[in-house]
Order: C-alpha cells, then structure tokens, then sequence
C-alpha cells in the first residue's frame, strides 16, 4: 500500500520545467557537433570519454537534484521586464540578480579557456548556451519566466514555460536524432567566427522571440494553430543554438 501512495504522488506531482527538456537539448546538442571541427571534436569527445554532446546536454539540469551543484540554479535563466529597448536590455542581461544565465555563459567561456580539461565547466557551458536559446528562460521575473502562466494544451493544462520546454517539441513525434537531422536537411549551418560580445547578442534575440510568445499566450488554445504559428520560430531557435553553441566549442577547443 506504500508503494502504491508513492507512485500515485510521482504521477499526480508535476515535474518541475526545463529549458528544452531533454529532446530539445539535446536536438541542438546534436545538430552542433556536427558543425564542430576535426580537432574541436577529438578534444571533446576524449573530454566527456566517448559520450556526445547530444547526451551530455541535459546534465545541468540533472544535478538539480543534487545539493552539491545548488549554486547553479540560478544559471539557467535571465528574467528581464517586458517590452524593453535594446539599450535596457544590454544594462540589464548582465545583472546577477534576476538569474545569472548570460554572464554566466560568459563566464564559463573565460574558465574552460583558461582550464580546458574541466569537464564539469564543460557540461555546464554547452548546457547554459542551450538555454539561452530557449524563449521562457530570458522570460519576465513576474512569471516567473511563464512558469505560472496556466495555458490549455490539447485540453490539458500546462504552464507557457512547460509548452516552450518540451509540449511544443514533443508534439511532432520525432526522436531527438530525427528532430537533429530534419534540422541538418532544412536549415544552412553557419560557420561562426566567436566574439564574446555575441552573447547579450544572442540574449536580445531570445528574448525578442519571448516577447512574441508572450504576446500570443491565448492562442495556445487552438493548439494545432500555435504549432503552425509558431513551428519555424521553434526550429530557428534549435537551430540558432546549435551554431552558436558550436562556435564557441571551436572557439575554445578547435585551435
């Protein structure tokens, strides 16, 4: 009888929001290491002993469940205010105190320069550049970055953060590898040379694409209509992530 109220509390309790979600990590995850170069890829691969960085993306929201890594958790997003101008955006994406995912990409890209071999900063970055491809982690502080924004899905009930996360992902019934390659046939890579000013860069452009999901939250409703809406801003954002986050691999272990 324990083990039975156990399992009815796993089901009924929900699971607490990711970027991406597991697919979606690790979509860019793969979709980018096909853009890293011969040496940027033998280095990291030796790093992360044979694993991908497809599969290693998720690890920084595995160790969420470890009080060791608490001091991470407010890596994983920037909340800004709605409607700012770019010049706002640029004196506020640096901020600590609204969480800490744009310096600290910033941040860990200076490190593993200075410490290549540190595979925990490794997996940190590539899972931190993911992030900030992820409209709902640069979201509003009031929200809670969509978090308690209650939307209808299907006829179910999610929040506006779930949806960015995984629903809208998971509704077109792909494997992360499908998902990657459908991206690799349809989208261009781009070969990027990185400068460390990209990033509040890369930020403004998430969050412009937030501003727009914001903006449409009661259209959710009419599922099938959001997915055609919003299914090629989808794949320009895993898209987006997967180069950038390949530039800065080759910047750091392609030379």
């Amino acid at each position: 009888m324990k083990k039975l109220v156990i399992v009815l509390i796993s089901i009924c309790v929900p699971i607490a929001a990711f970027a991406w979600g597991q697919s979606g990590h690790r979509i860019v995850g793969e979709l980018a290491q096909t853009q890293l170069t011969k040496k940027a890829n033998k280095k990291i691969t030796a790093l992360l002993n044979s694993s991908t960085v497809a599969m290693e993306s998720n690890w920084g929201d595995f160790i969420k469940s470890d009080d060791a890594y608490a001091e991470y958790s407010a890596w994983h997003y920037t909340n800004i205010e709605g409607g700012v101008t770019r010049q706002q955006f640029d004196s506020l994406a640096l901020l600590q105190n609204r969480g800490a995912l744009v310096y600290r990409v910033g941040y860990l890209i200076d490190e593993l320069k200075a410490n290549p071999n540190d595979t925990v900063k490794l997996k940190l970055l590539i899972h931190l550049v993911e992030d900030l491809h992820c409209p709902m982690h640069m979201g509003r502080p009031e929200n809670r970055g969509g978090n308690s924004i209650k939307i209808r899905w299907f006829g179910k009930e999610t929040n506006l953060h779930a949806l960015w996360d995984e629903a809208l992902i998971e509704s077109q019934g792909l494997s992360y590898t499908e998902y990657a390659d459908y991206l690799h046939r349809t989208h261009a890579a781009k070969s990027l040379l990185f400068d460390k000013k990209m990033i509040v860069d890369w930020a403004w452009g998430t969050y412009q694409i937030t501003e727009r999901v914001y903006a449409a939250t009661d259209k959710t409703v009419k599922s099938y209509n959001y997915i055609y809406e919003f299914k090629s801003v989808l794949d320009e954002s895993l898209v987006r992530g997967a180069n950038h986050l390949a530039s800065v691999l080759n910047d750091i272990y392609g030379k």
